[in-house]
């Protein structure tokens, strides 16, 4: 990313990014709790491992999509700001 991409990319994950519609906290508490739930069973059958895999990608992936996200908002932004 480019200088000042990554600034305001940073600024907005700390400020902007982890802040849910209040419709949607519900949806993630219990993903998180599937998410969860799915790890400690893959453990106690022995694949720590593949859980420890899985989590790890799904969190580049949130990354991404974060990163995705952000650009996609960014220019919306800077869209609307030419009219």
């Amino acid at each position: 990313m480019e200088p000042l991409l990554e600034a305001l990319y940073n600024y907005a994950l700390k400020y902007r990014l982890d802040s849910y519609f209040p419709y949607d906290e519900d949806e993630r508490r219990e993903n998180e709790t599937m998410v969860r739930l799915a790890r400690e069973e893959l453990s106690a059958k022995g694949l720590g491992n593949a859980a420890e895999r899985l989590e790890d990608g799904l969190m580049i992936l949130r990354h991404l999509d974060r990163r995705s996200a952000f650009r996609a908002g960014l220019a919306i932004g800077m869209d609307l700001h030419r009219l």
